[in-house]
């Protein structure tokens, strides 16, 4: 697949940071985004749900904003939070957007203090994304899209409470939530709550 659904000057970057083409399913995922849709894509490992997120996002985000941030992002783990947080700093520096990291292992005052110097983008944990939330440690009055990365693990992990709680609190807003192919009762009745969605599989 070509770079052509993507913007020029950040396919630029992406190319230059050595990131691959986008293959059919991320490109899918990115032509429901743009149209507004909210997105449930389900896909295997190794489909490149990830990495989609990365496209998504610096699509969605393309200029800096007045602080609050516009996409916000619940990863299952510390690790999967780190990793794709890596990976969007690598290109928002050239685009002169912030990214912050939020995630269990870090000092939550630190985190805080980071978040109220502006941020476009946070990658985190539900739990600690809550915790901060509910100290008032970032405002989601300008929030575009929220994405919730490897869907199923996060509930199973038992943090359908933390995510039910900040999504009841957000504004208008498109939601993006990635996961393998599930049947789990509580995520299905949490994606019903918010719906509709359109589905792309794998």
């Amino acid at each position: 697949m070509s770079w052509n659904k993507i913007r020029p000057e950040l396919a630029e970057i992406l190319q230059d940071k050595g990131f691959n083409t986008m293959n059919s399913f991320q490109e899918s995922i990115l032509d429901v985004m743009k149209s507004g849709r909210n997105i449930l894509a389900e896909g295997s490992e190794g489909s490149g749900k990830s990495t989609a997120i990365l496209y998504t996002v610096l699509e969605k985000i393309k200029t800096p904003g007045e602080g609050s941030p516009r996409a916000i992002i619940s990863c299952s783990s510390n690790d999967k939070a780190q990793k794709i947080y890596d990976a969007l700093k690598i290109c928002t520096f050239h685009l002169d957007l912030t990214v912050d990291l939020v995630h269990d292992k870090g000092n939550m005052l630190k985190q805080r203090n980071d978040l109220f110097d502006g941020t476009e983008i946070i990658v985190g944990t539900p739990k600690r994304l809550y915790e901060l939330y509910i100290q008032n440690g970032y405002n989601v009055g300008e929030l575009k899209i929220f994405i919730l990365d490897d869907a199923i693990q996060q509930f199973k992990n038992g943090n359908g409470i933390h995510l039910k709680r900040i999504t009841e609190s957000l504004p208008k807003c498109q939601f993006m939530i990635l996961t393998s192919p599930f049947s789990d009762k509580r995520l299905e009745e949490f994606i019903d709550e918010i719906g509709p969605f359109q589905k792309i599989e794998e």
